[in-house]
């Protein structure tokens, strides 16, 4: 699966839709996607411009093994961590839940 090619046109079915993030606090409206990034709003009204770097390294990470705690695979750059873990986690192959106490992001497999 490739990020460019399949990922983000999946995004793109994300505009104009309100995304439910995974703790119910902090929901993300998705404005536009392009390929330099996402233009959002967060639930706290305050609007902002996301390239796909971090969601990128999350993403990869996922493929790569199976299971991500997003603030490790970020190392805990940056604000507003939630961003990718939404993005991400309502993808439809995505599922989430947590390990040691910690939300991770899953790839569903298929048995």
């Amino acid at each position: 699966m490739d990020y460019d090619a399949d990922i983000i046109p999946l995004f793109k079915k994300y505009i104009g839709n309100t995304l439910k993030s995974l703790s119910g606090r902090s929901d993300i409206t998705v404005n536009n996607v392009n390929n330099n990034g996402f233009n959002i709003t967060c639930s706290d009204g305050q609007v902002l411009q996301e390239s796909h770097r971090r969601t990128r390294i999350v993403f990869e990470k996922l493929l790569s093994e199976g299971v991500v705690h997003v603030d490790a695979a970020l190392q805990n750059s940056g604000s507003r961590r939630n961003i990718p873990e939404t993005l991400i986690a309502n993808l439809p192959f995505i599922e989430h839940g947590k390990v040691n106490n910690r939300q991770h992001l899953f790839l569903k497999t298929h048995k």
